[in-house]
């Protein structure tokens, strides 16, 4: 078993059955870790048909995964038709054991599904049992999972809290304590005790923001409309066109890469009508036009918020509420701190939402010095600790193979 120091190798895991959330903020870990870790190697194991979109770090390596999408509550289904959704999964867990087993890693990082998607990751863990026993094994969870009711129901029928305690070295909640508390999702005390609240993981803000509409200038008001992946996004971007044309503002409306072809028609022809709408699939850096835009209006997901509230500018948020409550909860808690409104989606959205821009428009921008997004800093040096570790294990284990050696040797006759 070799010896390496530090952080050297390190794998992600990124289901990616919905929506662009969790790839957006692995790439976003990974491009932290690279950043700062001078010569580690990050391998990125994603379920996304839309990683080449995105700006990767040039030393991130991607292994995809057979793609699925999730239909319901813990349901899935091959993105292929032509393959039944049980060799998919057998072949996605194939791949992630494989991978495991021959990266070796020093950590591998986990994202928000404890046994991955339908317990794909069981597999791995099996593997780095016994091929890489020093493996550091972390949890990374977002602020929010769904109702506390709702996850400890799935976990225990899901054995959730059986690998928590004997898999997991590490536990991170991407979030604050004072926002969520995990006993009430049924964790084990003893993984609560191993766990650490990172703080929230946001991007950098941009430092000369903009908006990338014709004719835009830093002194005109402009709403700018996000529905994330955008694969149920359509209706919040419509209302959001049609409040801001009542007011006279323009918007810039972005779709996401995940947005059907048939939505994303419905809102060209609107849009081609219109009067200062302007549309686009997908915005790089996309917390600069946040920072830049008079309102945002958004849709609740993790890393949505974490782009628009540390801008400071004026934000509502028209959060899903299907097949999870997760978006609706977080957005009521950010509001109850004054970081953002909520307006509930449905008929009638566009009249609620002009209602809600004309207050944000109104309100001086919200102070978000008090918003914790710190949290990349604190989780590179949670893996640092946790690579340390692994590091000792591999020392322990050479030494006590050595002893072994010299009593064999010793126990030889001469």
């Amino acid at each position: 078993m070799k010896t390496r120091p530090g952080l050297q190798r390190l794998l992600l895991y990124s289901h990616d059955t919905y929506g662009l959330g969790h790839l957006r903020r692995n790439v976003l870990i990974a491009q932290d870790i690279l950043q700062h870790i001078p010569g580690v190697r990050v391998v990125l194991l994603s379920g996304s048909t839309v990683t080449e979109r995105f700006d990767l770090p040039k030393n991130l390596t991607v292994v995809s995964l057979p793609p699925v999408v999730k239909t319901g509550v813990d349901e899935y289904t091959s993105r292929d038709p032509r393959l039944p959704f049980s060799i998919v999964w057998r072949a996605r867990a194939a791949i992630i054991a494989d991978v495991a087993r021959r990266f070796e890693p020093d950590v591998f990082l986990v994202d928000h599904a404890p046994q991955g998607m339908k317990a794909e990751l069981l597999r791995a863990f099996d593997a780095l049992r016994h091929r890489s026993p020093a493996t550091r094994i972390v949890l990374g969870l977002r602020d929010v999972v769904d109702e506390p009711a709702v996850v400890r129901r799935t976990w225990e029928a899901q054995d959730i809290p059986t690998t928590l305690r004997e898999v997991y070295d590490r536990v991170v909640v991407y979030g604050s304590p004072d926002l969520v508390d995990l006993a009430g999702y049924g964790m084990p005390e003893e993984t609560l005790e191993r766990t650490t609240y990172c703080g929230y993981l946001c991007r950098q803000p941009a430092a000369q923001p903009a908006v990338p509409i014709p004719g835009w200038t830093p002194d005109m008001r402009v709403v700018l409309g996000t529905a994330g992946g955008g694969g149920d996004g359509v209706d919040v971007l419509l209302a959001t066109l049609e409040a801001a044309e009542r007011l006279g503002l323009p918007s810039l409306l972005v779709t996401g890469p995940l947005m059907s072809g048939e939505d994303r028609a419905v809102l060209q022809t609107r849009v081609a009508a219109s009067h200062g709408g302007h549309l686009e699939e997908f915005v790089p850096g996309l917390e600069g036009a946040m920072a830049a835009a008079s309102v945002v209006v958004t849709m609740g997901g993790y890393n949505s918020l974490m782009e628009a509230i540390p801008s400071g500018t004026p934000t509502v948020v028209v959060p899903r509420t299907w097949p999870r409550r997760e978006q609706q909860i977080r957005a009521e808690r950010f509001a109850s701190r004054g970081l953002v409104r909520v307006v509930d989606g449905g008929s009638g959205l566009e009249d609620r939402l002009e209602g809600a821009l004309r207050a944000a428009l109104a309100a001086a921008r919200h102070d978000a010095s008090t918003f914790d997004r710190l949290g990349l800093p604190r989780l590179r040096e949670v893996l640092l600790d946790e690579a340390r570790a692994s590091q000792a294990i591999r020392l322990g284990s050479r030494a006590a193979d050595a002893e072994l050696q010299a009593e064999e040797s010793l126990a030889v006759p001469a």
